[in-house]
């Protein structure tokens, strides 16, 4: 009888120490869990934050207000401005019938007179 509660005994101890073992692995892994959602709280304001500060200095105005006063550029007179449509299906397809023609590049060879000219302007810059 003594033997076997001696076993009992040591069943119980072991059995003890498993489960105050396992409890503290738990509470361990909670912690470093709620560490964790912690921080990924702070990455996600953070990055809410990153998100404004580029989309500030991504605005249209800030650009236009930069490469006026710091770079000195400007908008080009309407008489400069080209605008190059690609030649492919994909556009022939998008865009309506009645705008097509107006949007077809005119191309002319340059008459010899006009060539001269061209080249005697290029060498005067």
């Amino acid at each position: 009888m003594t033997r076997l509660n001696l076993i009992l005994f040591f069943a119980l101890m072991f059995s003890g120490l498993g489960l105050v073992n396992a409890q503290h692995k738990s509470r361990k892994l909670y912690i470093e869990l709620e560490q964790m959602s912690q921080a990924a709280r702070q990455y996600e304001q953070e990055y809410g934050q990153l998100q404004l500060e580029q989309s500030t200095w991504a605005m249209h105005s800030r650009i236009e207000l930069i490469a006026a006063q710091q770079l000195k550029m400007q908008v080009p007179d309407a008489k400069r401005i080209q605008v190059v449509v690609p030649n492919d299906t994909l556009t022939n397809d998008i865009l309506p019938s009645a705008i097509r023609p107006q949007m077809q590049p005119k191309v002319q060879p340059l008459t010899q007179q006009e060539t001269l000219h061209e080249a005697q302007k290029g060498a005067a810059l």
